[in-house]
């Protein structure tokens, strides 16, 4: 090890962004660099269960794993050597020779990551030092330096993106001569901070294969190792020069302090379950009963569990989860539902719960989705002081969730967290090829992924979500489905692709069309079991159609007669605002009726929310509940734990009206309306009314589209729902849970589509040629995790303002900023005067409606401008004064309308 200060001692990697140079301020680059490796020497100590993974697969030993991670990472800033990085800041107190380069540093071209492959490349090629000098092997240089680039591409891609490799720029046009020797001395100390050792089958194709798997952990590791490593709270700048060997003593002091005060990869003990009536205090049901005695295997485990809304999948999970986790098989969970709205009632339920999982400690729950920040149970949880001198003895005594702080400043770190839950989308985003993938990727390891109502994807999510249970068998991991009804095929495609990613035999194994079931597919195949079901949750509901909005209106006002409470769901936004305005027209009471779709702001769409809850919630009373109407669409059926007496459904496919009947006599209630547990509801028995065209056998093409051409543009398969029709028509009622396949199967079977009248049957060889684009689009999107860690895993990588979604959708959407004016005549928000005033007033729209918008800018230029310059972030945003437009408007009770 050098003990003079040679050449790379020169150069900074840190500068306040004050305009004055100050020697607090001041951070060589190479304390930064050894900063970031003593934090993955930490990260990946060798008795963690990541890094005895990762060696166990490589076949290397796990010091041997650390020691190579670390020096990968003391070099991910070697870019920053060049000549352009340099003179981005002018430090003339230091008295640093001048280096000038031929082109200015160029962050888009040749940001400081790629540069770092570009020196490294320069510098072996030359062979300006040997590789086999310092890895001790007589291997050629050009199969070293395969291997070397694998694990390096790990640390240059610290940004959350892989780099460039290929002939890109003159490297000689960002640096000098000099930075390329500095650079090499620095490579040549640092390999000597860390006792190196080259396991020589590193370097054998097999292994490098595995190489390239295992990359993908790696760079996230890098990620987060850059990101503790440039916090300044637990390695404050430092401008006196220091032996390398003396500074890397005290970063290694600092970097432990930081991991344990971050909470990250804690191990905490896991309760083992006892029983339902200990940890939830009520006996099991069936499902849950089978949940806490079916027998956890070794190795990955998924299963699926299909029951009926109300028959406690949920809790099944959590005991599944704690089983798994007290088996030695994850450390954490991952709880991910088709919604926002659905993910704050979970986190809900599942803090109150969590803490009872594990023996000791308080592990950090995230809430992951995009409005978090504005969920106020949420941020009460953060712990905001997370400095060393907090007592965690004591905090560790309290029975209340908590978040540590550094999980919870950004959504990139949630998934990092031993307790989460969030949108589905969250856990999506680690297979598709955006801006800090790997980092979500190595949240999800050692975690129990469980998916909510998985019957609600579409065929893009559903490519998605088949590869992300792909990854993470390969991960080792364990996986939980939760949905009322499944199609058989789906059940056996998820089964499949799970076990043929364990290198299973997948067999002619027979799939049991029992319901409710719960599969268990593992290295032993695939077990179902048939359970029972609660005689609560099992009913028969009668369903009705009605094909005309007046016969519509005629059950809403017998309803009211009777002092019930009706909901209407609707298929689009234009038919819910034509049925709202129908049955103001002949209701005795027009402020008693409520109108709730997709196009509010959040500020009116929270509101509608909690009034819709006052008045159908669990526990509304016969005063609230009497006279009440809710016209809706699908946003009623996906997050509500609302209870109608009475319910009108326009027609739709059979699992989305069988998710919607689930609103029907959801809760138990006296025959006055009022709730109580542990009884026989007295109400009239509960008729579900279909609004659907006129039966047919023999329809036409246009059977659904001539009176419901809205379902049929939101649905497009006119086919199928005539299946559900049918199968409805000849069953009279929806049978809960004994005929739930039998309909599911009716529309999706594998000879459902020979029973499609042959009229729909070109409608549905088109809805089925969408269907295939979307999957096709889905799978062009997703990872070749063969590749490693490198661009040409993908045909593109996107950043973070890039759009890559984890749903399909052709109706592009456009955010607007709805506005209006105040007092004084200035432009101000329209949720003016709450929290998150922006956030609250933003509204989704099409596009098509977006444009022909008569924005700001165009009718007040200077207001716009004003007000961009006050609230920067409005530049992501159309901005929009809904009162002054003359073709469209906006009202609190309305949303969005078109102006006649």
């Amino acid at each position: 090890m050098a003990t003079d200060y040679p050449g790379y001692f020169n150069y900074w990697g840190k500068v306040s962004n004050t305009s004055e140079f100050t020697g607090s301020y001041f951070h060589l680059l190479v304390y930064h660099s050894l900063d970031v490796a003593a934090v993955g020497w930490h990260l990946l100590n060798e008795e963690s269960t990541l890094c005895l993974d990762l060696s166990s697969f490589l076949g290397i030993s796990s010091g041997e794993l650390r020691s190579i991670f670390t020096f990968s990472l003391l070099l991910h800033d070697l870019g920053k050597f060049a000549a352009a990085f340099q003179n981005l800041h002018a430090l003339d107190q230091l008295d640093l020779p001048p280096q000038v380069s031929a082109r200015p540093y160029d962050s888009k071209l040749a940001r400081h990551d790629r540069l770092g492959w570009g020196i490294w490349k320069i510098a072996s090629d030359k062979e300006l030092f040997s590789l086999n000098h310092f890895i001790n092997s007589d291997l050629p240089g050009r199969t070293l330096n395969r291997t070397l680039e694998v694990l390096l591409d790990c640390s240059w891609g610290h940004h959350g993106k892989p780099i460039l490799h290929g002939p890109f720029i003159e490297l000689e046009d960002y640096c000098v001569d000099a930075n390329i020797s500095d650079a090499v001395s620095f490579i040549q100390d640092a390999s000597q901070l860390v006792e190196l050792s080259w396991p020589p089958q590193l370097f054998e194709k097999e292994t490098l294969s595995r190489l390239k798997q295992v990359s993908w952990h790696l760079a996230g590791l890098a990620v987060l190792c850059d990101w503790l490593g440039s916090n300044t709270s637990y390695f404050p700048y430092c401008a006196d020069k220091k032996a390398l060997s003396s500074y890397w003593s005290e970063a290694l002091q600092k970097a432990q302090t930081a991991v344990r005060q971050t909470d990250l990869f804690n191990a905490y003990a896991v309760q083992p379950f006892s029983s339902f009536e200990q940890h939830f205090n009520y006996s099991p049901t069936p499902l849950q009963h089978w949940s806490a005695s079916v027998e956890i295997e070794s190795g990955p485990q998924l299963f699926i569990l299909e029951d009926v809304t109300g028959a406690g999948k949920t809790e099944a999970a959590l005991c599944l989860t704690q089983r798994l986790m007290a088996a030695g098989l994850a450390d954490g969970f991952y709880f991910g539902l088709p919604s926002m709205a659905t993910s704050n009632a979970m986190f809900e339920r599942v803090s109150r719960h969590y803490l009872g999982m594990f023996q000791q400690g308080r592990p950090s729950i995230v809430l992951a989705h995009g409005a978090r920040d504005m969920h106020q149970q949420f941020r009460e949880l953060v712990m905001v002081d997370t400095r060393d001198d907090i007592n965690y003895q004591l905090a560790e005594q309290t029975a209340t969730a908590s978040c540590n702080q550094w999980f919870a400043d950004s959504r990139k770190k949630a998934l990092l967290a031993p307790v989460g839950v969030g949108t589905v989308d969250q856990a999506l985003l680690a297979v598709l090829p955006r801006r800090h993938q790997a980092l979500r990727m190595i949240g999800l390891h050692r975690k129990v992924l469980i998916f909510d109502e998985v019957h609600a994807a579409d065929e893009f999510m559903l490519e998605l979500l088949y590869d992300l249970l792909a990854l993470h068998v390969r991960q080792g991991g364990c996986a939980i489905l939760l949905t009322a009804t499944l199609p058989v095929r789906q059940r056996r495609r998820l089964s499949n692709r799970w076990l043929q990613t364990l290198g299973c035999e997948q067999g002619e194994a027979e799939y049991e069309t029992g319901f409710p079931l719960a599969t268990q597919v593992s290295m032993s195949g695939v077990k179902q079991q048939v359970v029972a079901s609660r005689p609560e949750v099992s009913r028969s509901l009668e369903v009705q159609f009605l094909s005309s909005a007046a016969d519509c209106l005629g059950v809403i006002q017998k309803a009211l007669a009777s002092d019930q409470c009706v909901v209407w769901i609707c298929n689009s936004v234009a038919d819910a605002l034509e049925a709202y305005q129908q049955v103001l027209a002949v209701v005795p009471e027009p402020e008693r009726c409520l109108l709730f779709h997709s196009r509010f702001t959040l500020l009116d769409r929270q509101r509608i929310e909690t009034e819709v809850l006052d008045c159908l919630g669990k526990k509304s009373s016969p005063v609230q509940r009497r006279g009440r109407v809710v016209v809706a669409t699908q946003v009623f059926q996906e997050s509500l734990d609302a209870d109608a007496d009475v319910m009108l459904s326009d027609i739709c496919p059979i699992d989305d009206l069988i998710q919607r009947a689930g609103r029907l006599h959801r809760h138990t209630r006296t025959r006055d309306g009022q709730y109580q547990s542990n009884i026989i509801d007295q109400r009239d028995a509960p008729v579900l009314y279909v609004h659907a065209p006129e039966w047919s056998e023999a329809p036409s093409e246009n059977w659904l589209k001539s009176g419901f051409r809205n379902t049929q543009a939101v649905y497009r398969s006119p086919g199928r729902l005539w299946l559900g029709m049918r199968a409805l028509r000849e069953a009279g009622a929806i049978r809960m849970p004994g005929e739930a396949r039998v309909l599911i199967e009716a529309v999706y079977g594998e000879e459902a589509y020979d029973n499609i009248p042959t009229a729909l049957q070109q409608l549905e060889d088109l809805h089925q040629g969408d269907i295939n684009r979307k999957t096709n689009k889905a799978s062009q999107q997703l990872i070749d995790w063969g590749q490693g860690y490198g661009a040409s895993s993908t045909a593109q990588w996107f950043d973070d303002d890039t759009e890559i979604s984890t749903r399909f959708s052709d109706i592009e959407t456009v955010q607007v900023l709805v506005l209006k004016r105040g007092a004084g005549g200035d432009v101000v928000f329209w949720a003016e005067g709450n929290p998150h005033p922006l956030a609250m007033s933003v509204l989704k729209l099409p596009k098509h409606h977006a444009d022909k918008l008569q924005l700001l800018e165009a009718v007040d230029p200077e207001s716009a401008e004003a007000f961009r310059l006050r609230y920067r972030q409005s530049k992501y945003y159309r901005l929009w004064v809904a009162e002054e437009d003359q073709n469209f408007g906006y009202l609190e009770k309305l949303g969005f309308i078109t102006k006649s």
